[in-house]
C-alpha cells in the first residue's frame, strides 16, 4: 500500500520494529510474574494437553436461567475458583451457542459482563467472567484455571466449540493471548488494553486477533506498535480506539469487536450467517466514517473504512468505498506521519523510564524525569496527552517492579521501587498499601497501620487483603489495628 511504502522510507521501519520488539519482549517479563525461559515455556506447553484431556464435575446449588447474572459459581464447590456467568434471554440447548470468556485483571469476573450483557442478548453469546485469574499469577496457575473453567462450562452448557471467544483487560488480556497460544480451538481473541508479541507465530491461522486501546491508555504505544507489526503478516487483526484510558472499552466498541467475530465465524461457516447483523455493522460504520470524516480525523476513518471493507468481505453484494483512495490524500499523510512521529517518541521515553527505574541509585533521575512528564502533561495538545499517558506508564511499571519484590520478600528492593511509585502516582492507594507492608516487616506498626488506612482513604481495591497479608500478622492486637479489621468486619 501506498502509505505503508511512504512511512517506511521515513522511519526506516524494519530497524524500528526489531527495537520495538526487543522492548516490549522486556517489557512483558517485567509486568508478569510467569518466566520468560524457554524451559517454562516448554514445560507449560507440555501440561497443556494434559489439562485440557481433564473433564471436572461441576457442582452447583442454584440453577443457572438465562437472562439473570450470576456473580459467583463455583466450580467443585471451591470457593478459590468460581466463575460469573450470563446466559442470553433467548438461550436454549436446542442450539450451541458461541461464549465469551473474560479475564479482568482484578479477578472481578462479574464487571465485563454487567457491562456488557445487552449486547449478549442482541449478538447470541454467553458470556463468563473469571473471579480466579488475576494479576501476579503464573502461567501454569492461569492454564489451571483456563481448563477448569472451560471444561466445567463445556460439560453443563450448550456450547459451540468451534466459537470460543478470549477477552481480557490489560494484564488479562495477555493472559488470553497465551492461553490462546497453547488452546488451538479459540476462534478470537479480544485484548483490550495489553496484548503480546509475535501473536502471527502463537495464534492459529484460523484465529483472529482484535486490539482495543483508549486514546489516553497508557498501553496504547504497545497497542499501536503490534497493529503495525501484524499489519506484515497474514493474521486476521483489527485495532479498534475509542476516548477513554486505561479501561475495559465502551459498549459500542465491544459490540463492534464481537460483530467482527461473528462474520469471522460466518466466513469459516461456524456459525450460521445472519444478515440483519451485518446490515446493522454496515450502517452504524458507515454513520461513524461519516463523523470522522466531518471530525477531519482522517486516521481514524482510515482504520474505520478497513474495518468495513475487511469485516463484511464475503458478506455483502454492496461496494464500499477504498481506503486506497484516502490513503493518498496529502491531509492523511500528514496525520499518519505525526501521529507515528509521536508514537515513536512515546516508545522511546517508555524505554528511558524502563532504563532509569533499573539503575541502582538512580532515584534522583527519576524523580527529575516525572517533574518533567507531569510539567509537560498539562500542555492541551498531541504532545500533552502522550505525557500523561507516559505518566501512567510509569505508575504501572513502579507497580509492577514494587509488586515483583514484594512477592519475593525482597523487601529493602521493594522499598526502592514504592518509592519511584509513589512519586509517580502519589493518589494510587496500592501504593500506601505496599508502604505498610514493608513497614511491618521493619518493625514500624503505627507508620504500617497510618499508611494502611490511607490505602483505605484512597478506596483501595479488594480491601479484604489487608486482612489476608502475611506481613501484618505482627499488627493483630494492636488497638488500632483491631479497629481497621472492625471497619472491615462490622
Amino acid at each position: 500500500m501506498l502509505i505503508v511504502l511512504q512511512l517506511n522510507s521515513i522511519f526506516q521501519m524494519n530497524n524500528y520494529w526489531y527495537k520495538i520488539q526487543i522492548f516490549f519482549i522486556i517489557l512483558l517479563c517485567l509486568h508478569t510474574h510467569s518466566s520468560c525461559n524457554s524451559s517454562t515455556e516448554k514445560n507449560s506447553k507440555n501440561n497443556a494437553q494434559e489439562m485440557q484431556n481433564a473433564s471436572p464435575e461441576f457442582n452447583i446449588n442454584d440453577t443457572i436461567e438465562p437472562g439473570n447474572i450470576y456473580e459467583h459459581i463455583l466450580i467443585n464447590n471451591d470457593y478459590l475458583n468460581s466463575f460469573a456467568i450470563y446466559l442470553p434471554r433467548y438461550y436454549s440447548t436446542k442450539t450451541s451457542w458461541p461464549i465469551v470468556f473474560f479475564f479482568d485483571s482484578g479477578g472481578n469476573g462479574s464487571l465485563p459482563i454487567k457491562k456488557y450483557k445487552t449486547i449478549a442478548d442482541s449478538l447470541g453469546f454467553i458470556l463468563v467472567g473469571s473471579n480466579a485469574s488475576k494479576n501476579g499469577q503464573d502461567f501454569r496457575e492461569s492454564q489451571q484455571i483456563w481448563y477448569l473453567l472451560k471444561n466445567a462450562c463445556l460439560n453443563n452448557f450448550k456450547i459451540n466449540k468451534n466459537a470460543i471467544v478470549l477477552c481480557g483487560f490489560s494484564g488479562g488480556a495477555r493472559v488470553s493471548c497465551s492461553l490462546a497460544e497453547i488452546d488451538k480451538s479459540v476462534l478470537s481473541v479480544i485484548a483490550n488494553s495489553a496484548g503480546a508479541q509475535q501473536l502471527n507465530q502463537k495464534l492459529s491461522n484460523n484465529s483472529l486477533f482484535i486490539g482495543l486501546s483508549g486514546k489516553g491508555d497508557m498501553n496504547r504505544a504497545e497497542m499501536l506498535n503490534i497493529d503495525y507489526f501484524l499489519e506484515a503478516t497474514t493474521l486476521p487483526h483489527y485495532y479498534i480506539e475509542f476516548k477513554g484510558k486505561h479501561e475495559w472499552a465502551p459498549l459500542n466498541i465491544f459490540k463492534k469487536a464481537l460483530q467482527l467475530t461473528l462474520f469471522h465465524a460466518f466466513r469459516q461457516s461456524i456459525i450460521d450467517t445472519s444478515p440483519e447483523i451485518v446490515s446493522d455493522f454496515i450502517t452504524e460504520q458507515l454513520n461513524d466514517i461519516k463523523q470522522l470524516e466531518l471530525d477531519n480525523n482522517l486516521v481514524e476513518a482510515y482504520n474505520q473504512l478497513v474495518i468495513l471493507n475487511n469485516g463484511v468481505k464475503d458478506l455483502s453484494t454492496l461496494s464500499f468505498p477504498s481506503p486506497d483512495s484516502l490513503a493518498q490524500t496529502d491531509e492523511y499523510i500528514a496525520q499518519k506521519n505525526k501521529l507515528m512521529r509521536i508514537n515513536l517518541m512515546e516508545t522511546e521515553i517508555q524505554k528511558e523510564l524502563t532504563q532509569i527505574i533499573q539503575t541502582p541509585d538512580n532515584f534522583k533521575a527519576w524523580k527529575e524525569k516525572i517533574e518533567l512528564l507531569k510539567k509537560e502533561a498539562k500542555k492541551n495538545n498531541d504532545l500533552g496527552a502522550m505525557n500523561q499517558r507516559l505518566l501512567g506508564y510509569a505508575s504501572l511499571l513502579s507497580y509492577s517492579l514494587s509488586n515483583r519484590y514484594l512477592q519475593s520478600r525482597n523487601y529493602q528492593a521493594a522499598k526502592t521501587m514504592i518509592d519511584c511509585y509513589e512519586v509517580a502516582d502519589p493518589e494510587n492507594a496500592e501504593v500506601y498499601f505496599f508502604k505498610a507492608i514493608v513497614n511491618s516487616t521493619e518493625n514500624k506498626p503505627v507508620e504500617a497501620i497510618e499508611n494502611i488506612k490511607k490505602s483505605l482513604k484512597l478506596n483501595l481495591t479488594d480491601k479484604n487483603r489487608i486482612l489476608k497479608q502475611p506481613e501484618f500478622t505482627t499488627l493483630k492486637g494492636l488497638k488500632a489495628f483491631d479497629e481497621v479489621e472492625r471497619q472491615l468486619n462490622p
